[in-house]
């Protein structure tokens, strides 16, 4: 830039020299303000630039540090980041290698059925845990929520992880990218919750997985990740299922073989705090083991978040309003004590012909079910089971060996798994 002199006072008269003054003020005030501006105009372009163009999160090193971006992280490695893009150069190229990678169908082993075990209190926080995340992982599809609830299950039953519900699911929830299930630490509970005919539908889901429903599908898959990235835990695993943009995976070797899902349901589920606006049972107090339910209002008097279906007004345990008939692959039945050995032809003829089936009996007719969700006591004084998952499966039946005796305890119900 050119500079400006000052006038020489000894160039003219007074009259000249004011002139002078005069033009020389003007043409720094312009300068100065020209300069001003312009630098005003470079910080301006600078700072949107930096956030503009500033570079991407770099996901092929969250992933190798154990942590799917929108997904379930390894256990036992280093949390990752948040989630990533599900579009872009960076997705599209996580599509092309996770298509590449072929499905290994023989690892894919049905999971056992699951029938809950444990106090009211504790049934309701297991419930809702499973039903937030099948709502939040998976959208509202019933199919694809029982996948991610089949997930949870697995992990309960596996050593490597907590041994209660609500523990898998929250699991390192406490550090902000520390979580096994990202709904459970990215915010997404706080901008966004579930319509009442929606959150009442995947508790319906959920309690009809912890009745003995399975998705066998996904097998004893532990992990799960979107088809749009491409974590490095991935490669270590075999993938067993792809449904819809959800990929699922178990470990190779004897960890991964259904030998290993040995672990029992600890019974106990800890309360969530941030679950609080959509589940009475993780409010603080209103809700402990066997005692009478609370009457929790629905209105102007409730807590800003409640769901009308989580209003529980009764001083019993009762069905929710969303109680229904079982589908038709299920049987409620009421059992003669006397023909105990004859439970196992009786649920055989009634599933004769159907792929899938559950045939789940009481001798107590007082305690039998009717209706879905099954009551926490009715799965608690279940005498026999009887479980098909496929064509290909004979069906398993399984003794209340408190009631009947066995000789074989792989004939025995196991409680809380």
């Amino acid at each position: 830039m050119a500079s400006i002199a000052p006038p020489d006072p000894s160039a003219g008269g007074s009259l000249d020299i004011v002139a002078a003054i005069s033009r020389w003020l003007s043409a720094l005030l312009t300068v100065r303000t020209t300069v001003i501006v312009l630098l005003a105009c470079i910080g301006l372009v600078l700072i949107f630039a930096d956030q503009g163009t500033g570079k991407p999160e770099d996901h092929s090193k969250s992933a190798s540090s154990g942590q799917s971006a929108s997904g379930i992280a390894a256990p036992l490695l280093p949390p990752g980041v948040q989630p990533a893009a599900t579009t872009g150069p960076e997705a599209e190229k996580a599509r092309l290698i996770n298509d590449s990678i072929a499905i290994v169908p023989a690892g894919r082993v049905a999971a056992k059925p699951f029938f809950w075990a444990g106090n009211m209190a504790d049934r309701e926080r297991a419930t809702d845990c499973l039903a937030a995340t099948g709502y939040y992982e998976a959208g509202t599809r019933a199919a694809d929520q029982r996948a991610v609830m089949q997930v949870v299950l697995n992990r309960v039953r596996h050593p490597a992880f907590p041994h209660s519900i609500c523990g898998v699911v929250f699991q390192g929830a406490e550090r902000k990218t520390g979580c096994q299930f990202t709904f459970a630490c990215d915010g997404s509970m706080a901008r966004r919750q579930p319509s009442a005919a929606i959150w009442r539908q995947a508790r319906i889901t959920a309690s009809e997985m912890l009745t003995g429903q399975i998705e066998p599908a996904v097998g004893n898959a532990t992990h799960y990740h979107t088809d749009w990235v491409h974590p490095a835990w991935s490669s270590q695993m075999n993938k067993i299922a792809a449904i819809d943009t959800h990929l699922f995976f178990r470990w190779r070797g004897n960890i991964g073989e259904p030998q290993s899902f040995t672990t029992r349901y600890s019974g106990s589920e800890p309360l969530i705090a941030r679950l609080a606006g959509l589940s009475i049972a993780h409010r603080e107090g209103l809700l402990t083991a066997d005692a009478p339910l609370p009457v929790v209002p629905f209105g102007a008097a409730a807590l800003p978040s409640m769901r009308p279906e989580n209003a529980l007004t009764a001083a019993r345990e009762i069905l929710p309003d969303q109680a229904r008939a079982p589908d038709a692959d299920v049987f409620l039945v009421t059992l003669d004590k006397a023909g105990a050995d004859g439970f196992a032809r009786q649920a055989e003829l009634a599933c004769a012909g159907k792929t899938t089936c559950r045939f789940l009996g009481w001798t107590n007719p007082a305690y039998k079910a009717s209706q879905f969700p099954v009551s926490g006591r009715a799965i608690d004084t279940l005498s026999f089971s009887y479980v098909r998952q496929g064509a290909s499966d004979a069906g398993k039946a399984r003794w209340n060996c408190n009631e009947f005796p066995r000789g074989d305890r792989a004939q025995c119900l196991r409680r809380g798994g």
